[in-house]
């Protein structure tokens, strides 16, 4: 599975306005608008139609995509050298949490970087923010021990 399935399996697609489990503003494939904001034509067709396009959610969906790979490499530097799976797992971690909550995970990072698989599922797994996703958090944990 690559990154954008996973993604649009886990954070699914709207063209509405909806709240996703924290309480943002979210549209498209998981694009938070309260903390990113929308580009100025987007938002103006969002205001008019109450809506977007598939193109505009598939426009905001490849730059968060973007901002979550480079996330991914600044909490985890040799990201490039774990598996497919364990690549796709913490990018879809990243993407779901932002960098800043992410990096609050400092055991669970500190053994991605050691490459302790097993603690850094269990970290996942012990979390608040598993309760707060439920299965999502499963599959990422899942994922993290397909080496």
């Amino acid at each position: 599975m690559d990154i954008r399935e996973s993604l649009e399996i886990h954070e699914g697609r709207r063209s509405r306005v909806y709240k996703c489990t924290a309480g943002k503003n979210t549209i498209g494939i998981g694009h938070n608008i309260d903390a990113k904001g929308l580009p100025h034509d987007i938002a103006l067709y969002l205001h008019s139609t109450g809506m977007i396009t598939d193109e505009m959610i598939d426009r905001l969906f490849v730059l968060d995509v973007e901002d979550a790979q480079r996330d991914a490499v600044r909490l985890w530097p040799n990201i490039q050298t774990f598996s497919n799976s364990q690549q796709v797992a913490l990018i879809d971690f990243v993407f779901n949490l932002g960098y800043k909550t992410a990096q609050t995970f400092r055991n669970t990072n500190l053994a991605i970087n050691q490459r302790r698989w097993k603690d850094a599922a269990a970290g996942i797994l012990n979390s608040k923010y598993a309760k707060q996703v439920g299965q999502r958090a499963q599959d990422i944990a899942d994922m993290l021990l397909e080496e």
